[in-house]
């Protein structure tokens, strides 16, 4: 029989990258988890950490497990917390961060609806590229593309977009002559119109593994919409939301890598912590959560 507390004390780990650290957070003796674990292994078969003197971290068995599990013991908590607290309506302010296009064509709908639903909350949305520090400044929820980094923070996968490849009818002609497929070394080469000085286009293998390729930016902008715009133009190539780049299918046209699919990008829902989550905040992740499976955004 696999326990709940072996399932909450793996996610602790995992999340932790430490024994240690699990269970000082879980407030679980650090044997006691260590024990766990190893039960947990036992029942399914299977090592879930690489363990050194240094370092934890996931095997591929157990990045797989903790990708299924992690999210279902959030949801737990949750309706845990939602059960104790259930008389409590929800009051006060509730700070937002989200992504510039995210958030005005998927947060703020639902913020609205949620603000609807509950009057006595107020709503504050603050749209940025930028990955602000939650604490530092007292913002309540993010939404943030992954994967989310910072032991400290709670982040349940909330939708997934579709990612594609596009330029002009023109680009596609002069550049490309006439070719609609091309190889990851020319995706490199091409002038590109990209939202990050630092990011890689997310390539997938046909074997499943990952390739991460960095485009010759020829324009940078913050603002997908913008860089949209600018390969309609004829700029360049352009990686985007795929629903972005149908809407305007009559300037631009979808392109393909040969043998590689552009891996989705996943949209999460952060907050700092699980322990004395106010109630408000409880009730917009439940809400973001319930509408998101209901394909409500």
């Amino acid at each position: 029989m696999i326990s709940l507390d072996g399932g909450r004390l793996f996610v602790a780990v995992a999340r932790q990258g430490s024994f240690v650290e699990a269970a000082r957070r879980t407030g679980v003796p650090t044997s006691t988890v260590s024990r766990h674990i190893a039960e947990l292994e036992e029942a399914i078969g299977v090592r879930l950490f690489q363990r050194t003197s240094r370092k934890v971290s996931l095997t591929s068995d157990g990045a797989r497990l903790f990708e299924r599990v992690g999210p279902l013991f959030d949801e737990l908590s949750t309706a845990l917390d939602a059960a104790a607290d259930r008389e409590e309506e929800p009051a006060g302010t509730l700070r937002v961060t989200a992504p510039v296009v995210t958030g005005a064509s998927h947060v703020a709908p639902l913020l609205f609806e949620f603000s609807k639903a509950h009057p006595k909350v107020s709503v504050e949305l603050e749209l940025t590229n930028a990955i602000v520090d939650l604490v530092e400044d007292r913002f309540d929820l993010a939404f943030r593309i992954g994967p989310v980094e910072g032991a400290d923070l709670v982040a349940r996968r909330i939708w997934s977009f579709p990612y594609g490849l596009a330029a002009s009818p023109r680009f596609v002609d002069d550049t490309l002559r006439g070719r609609t497929q091309i190889t990851a070394d020319e995706l490199v080469q091409l002038p590109a119109l990209v939202t990050s000085r630092r990011g890689a286009w997310r390539l997938r293998r046909k074997d499943g593994t990952r390739d991460d390729v960095r485009p010759s930016a020829r324009i940078l902008v913050n603002d997908p919409r913008v860089a949209v715009e600018g390969a309609t133009r004829g700029l360049g190539i352009v990686c985007a939301p795929l629903e972005m780049l149908t809407a305007r299918k009559n300037a631009l046209t979808l392109l393909g890598v040969r043998g590689r699919t552009f891996e989705p990008r996943e949209i999460f829902i952060v907050y700092p912590s699980r322990r004395l989550v106010p109630s408000r905040v409880r009730a917009a992740v439940d809400w973001f959560f319930r509408k998101s499976r209901r394909g409500g955004a």
